[in-house]
């Protein structure tokens, strides 16, 4: 049954020896794709149309430029687009799938009800149409309607951010907080920087009177709504761009503000393989491993840094730090930490981080030295 249609990234596709022997249509197919995969949607739709010039009896050719329109939100020639999918195939799910997103998206609920309802009469182990059946009821207020949907679709996968999503602003809907929060939660566990999981637990809190619970999750949202915008661009950009090491770099540093620890590692990593002279690739997978508090990598990937840029006071500074967690070789941290501030003399976290050193070497004087410092900086900011 036609359903999930990738989308190849294939960044090296477009006249690649390796498709010479593929039938035109499937290779402008396969170009589509790719440029679908990399965000150019008018390029993909361009190739969806010389596929469907070749072979106009596809559906999934048709199917996938209603998708491309639907991303450019041109939803006129996106709903086109499915309906002679359908022409083509009636008995597939996901043309049906699409069309009730699209109906979501303009805010005609009832098409949208009548789109997922086939879809799922065609393919009721999926998900998806569950899903989106659930948010339409939510949006009608139907609450008993969109449990019983969203409870579908967690049936069919335990994992799915969406319905168990859904299912936790039913519960807060219903006053059934404890029961929000726990599916919040569950959420959050499986997909640790969904923005609008972070903002419903915040709400719920606030309802329980649970101020600082619900402060540290708004702030936490808050984050995640300003980086919304940057993690597209920069999955794209590296999607764009796959050899561009300071692209990686960037997109860990993202993933790092998100609290996605192991993605923001393998970016880092990625960066380093493509240039390995990097510094700040470097000294961002040391910051990475810092924050999992696995402090012997982070000092070895801060080092590495240093040993292409030694005037990096910032790395400088954090393997004092490493040390005075680790509690060892505080000599080593004395001597980072007085180099941190020899380099930017006004950081007054870096004369914080001297005076933490020369307390525990009973250094007084170089201790009050640096306090009064830290705090002359601080006043200045």
């Amino acid at each position: 049954m036609l359903k999930y249609f990738s989308i190849f990234i294939l960044f090296s596709v477009f006249g690649s020896p390796a498709l010479s022997n593929l039938p035109p249509a499937k290779k402008h197919y396969i170009d589509a794709d790719a440029y679908h995969a990399i965000g150019k949607f008018e390029q993909a739709i361009s190739e969806y149309k010389k596929a469907i010039a070749l072979d106009p009896d596809s559906p999934i050719f048709y199917n996938r430029l209603g998708i491309a329109y639907s991303e450019l939100k041109q939803y006129g020639a996106a709903l086109d687009a499915y309906q002679l999918a359908l022409a083509l195939s009636p008995m597939i799910a996901e043309p049906h799938y699409n069309i009730g997103l699209v109906y979501l998206k303009k805010g005609d609920l009832s098409d949208a009800t009548e789109a997922f309802k086939r879809a799922i009469v065609l393919d009721p182990k999926w998900e998806d149409p569950y899903v989106g059946l659930g948010e339409v009821h939510l949006k009608q207020g139907y609450f008993e309607r969109a449990a019983q949907v969203y409870e579908k679709a967690v049936q069919l996968n335990p994992k799915g951010v969406g319905a168990i999503l859904g299912l936790g602003k039913v519960y807060a809907k219903h006053g059934r907080l404890d029961d929000a929060i726990i599916a919040f939660k569950k959420t959050i566990k499986i997909q640790v920087d969904n923005t609008e999981a972070h903002y419903q637990l915040a709400q719920a809190y606030i309802k329980q009177g649970e101020k600082e619970k619900a402060a540290a999750k708004m702030e936490f949202f808050k984050v995640l709504r300003q980086t919304d915008p940057l993690l597209e661009e920069a999955e794209m950009w590296v999607k764009r761009h796959p050899n561009d090491a300071r692209g990686y770099s960037n997109l860990g540093i993202v993933y790092l503000a998100r609290h996605r620890f192991s993605d923001a590692i393998a970016s880092y990593k990625r960066a380093i393989s493509l240039d390995p002279t990097l510094a700040t690739a470097h000294y961002n997978l040391g910051h990475a491993y810092h924050k999992q508090e696995k402090i012997k990598l982070a000092i070895a990937a801060y080092r590495e840094a240093l040993a292409i840029d030694a005037t990096l006071a910032i790395a400088h500074n954090n393997i004092a730090v490493c040390y005075i967690e680790s509690k060892s070789d505080l000599d080593k941290a004395l001597f980072h930490s007085r180099t941190a501030v020899h380099l930017i003399p006004d950081e007054a976290n870096y004369w914080d981080t001297l005076a933490q050193i020369c307390t525990l070497l009973g250094l007084e004087g170089e201790a009050l030295h640096a306090r009064e410092k830290q705090e002359a900086c601080a006043s200045e900011e």
